[in-house]
């Protein structure tokens, strides 16, 4: 089985992942001291796989701190009406530490005196350079492909890891809670062969009904909106079709007329109190389309095109499992497909466009 770059980054999320949660203290620790303990509004600012990021960090960060976090692509931050308080704090995420909005809305943030912190994988870029503070996203060797998958799991994971240590810094936490966090936090980590063995046997036994699909959607709910998000994002990034993410309520609104029975979807069946009516939706597009597949901690009666990858999931940390699936699909979809997912479709967009630095 031959495998592509991003294929072989998705490999080495597990060893990523132990790695911070070993070193957290190294990586992020050195700008805790610098944060305001008085903060309680945080904006994390950035595009892509970088907001995606940001959404599926959140439930943690509002859980262990005092903050309200706002998730904002930077285009709208710079619309944003913000007081220019020392309750606020801009968070910057961009991976190449490039993107210009990104950049120009750290700029609008020291405009108003707001404290910002640039997160990237590189400590050279010029958002390291513009930011007051930079917490490094460590991968291991760089993330060389286009479509970003270790360093999706890794922002996640630096954003988690920053407000605990920004909590048990603070006296927030008490440490057997703060203990308590990491110590799920490994469980999943650990698990995440397993669920990467699952994966690819299933992404193996569907790639031929999904190769030439036309269009996918991808449909879930609460904090997996954001894994919803992001799967969507590498597959139409790598296999070069439109595939948009939807939360179950809002597909439920309307977008169900376009269904067909060329239609493929894609549902998240996480541990919620809204799975059994995304299951009842499953069932329903069923008798439309038999594209229908499913990612979820267990099913009754599940068929050859459901993967089953935890019977017992993490509420918060999940997020880490889910996407697995979402991103293996998209390597050897892309591979099929005789696409290179490290090589853009056009090297030349952003310098056209002036999207990044």
């Amino acid at each position: 089985m031959t495998v592509n770059l991003m294929h072989q980054y998705i490999l080495e999320e597990k060893e990523v992942l132990l790695h911070l949660l070993e070193n957290r203290k190294k990586i992020v620790g050195s700008v805790i001291p610098s944060v305001n303990n008085e903060v309680r509004n945080v904006y994390i600012i950035g595009s892509g796989t970088s907001y995606h990021a940001a959404l599926a960090a959140k439930p943690l960060i509002e859980e262990v701190t005092n903050w309200e976090v706002h998730p904002t692509y930077p285009t709208h931050f710079m619309q944003e009406k913000i007081s220019d308080s020392k309750n606020n704090l801009v968070l910057g995420i961009s991976q190449g530490g490039s993107s210009l909005s990104t950049i120009n809305g750290i700029k609008r943030a020291q405009k108003m005196n707001i404290p910002t912190v640039g997160i990237s994988e590189y400590k050279d870029s010029n958002l390291a350079d513009i930011s007051d503070y930079y917490l490094p996203i460590e991968v291991g060797d760089q993330e060389k492909a286009g479509a970003k998958t270790k360093g999706y799991v890794a922002s996640i994971l630096t954003l988690m890891l920053f407000s605990l240590e920004f909590s048990e810094y603070n006296q927030l936490l008490s440490d057997e809670k703060y203990n308590n966090y990491l110590a799920r936090m490994k469980k999943t980590f650990e698990k995440l062969d397993e669920i990467v063995d699952a994966s690819e046997e299933w992404v193996y036994h569907i790639k031929d009904d999904l190769t030439n699909a036309r269009e996918i959607m991808v449909i879930g709910y609460g904090s997996h909106y954001a894994t919803v998000l992001e799967g969507a994002l590498k597959l139409l990034e790598t296999v070069r079709v439109p595939v948009i993410g939807y939360e179950m309520e809002e597909y439920m609104h309307g977008v169900y007329n376009c269904v067909s029975e060329d239609s493929n979807f894609i549902f998240l069946a996480s541990q919620h109190e809204n799975r059994e009516r995304l299951l009842a939706l499953e069932e329903f597009l069923s008798k439309v389309t038999n594209h229908c597949y499913l990612i979820g901690s267990e099913k009754t009666n599940a068929s050859p095109k459901d993967l089953i990858i935890s019977r017992d999931e993490d509420s918060i940390f999940s997020v880490f499992e889910y996407i697995i699936p979402l991103q293996l699909l998209s390597a050897v979809l892309a591979n099929e497909k005789g696409i290179d997912p490290a090589v853009s479709k056009f090297q030349n967009f952003h310098q056209l466009m002036k999207s990044k630095s």
